[in-house]
């Protein structure tokens, strides 16, 4: 199996350029017959979102873009990082999420368990910690 780490440098709240950089990266994955690409925490949106995560707008991009990249992914696999809804009327409003998607289809979501909560990083100020865990096949 071929991985290819996308480690690229997203900006917060910029949803097309962050997207033009995931395609970019998925297309060259795919020229170079990459099974699966793997991008950043919260890569749709950019990291760290911070209070733009308690906007619906915020989200809702978030949500579109994800669409957008689902589309990309024909015969290729990608774990892309972005925010989810928590539908459960406890805990916190939200999961930081990665998605592992392929043929266009969102296969799997793993939710982030160990949110940090020291330096710049207040994650569980905004996420709900996960407690359900699962494992992605790829082929």
């Amino acid at each position: 199996m071929k991985i290819a780490i996308a480690q690229l440098n997203y900006h917060i709240g910029n949803f097309y350029s962050n997207y033009q950089k995931i395609a970019k990266a998925i297309d060259n994955a795919k020229k170079n017959k990459v099974d699966i690409v793997i991008f950043s925490e919260l890569a749709v949106c950019g990291y760290p979102p911070l209070d733009l995560l308690e906007q619906k707008d915020f989200i809702s991009e978030c949500e579109n873009f994800l669409d957008k990249i689902k589309e990309l992914c024909v015969n290729i696999a990608v774990i892309i990082g972005s925010p989810l809804i928590n539908n459960n009327t406890g805990g916190k409003k939200l999961f930081n999420t990665a998605f592992f998607i392929h043929n266009k289809e969102i296969k799997s979501v793993h939710k982030k368990t160990l949110l940090p909560t020291y330096d710049v990083f207040d994650e569980y100020r905004y996420f709900e910690p996960n407690t359900e865990f699962q494992i992605a096949e790829l082929h």
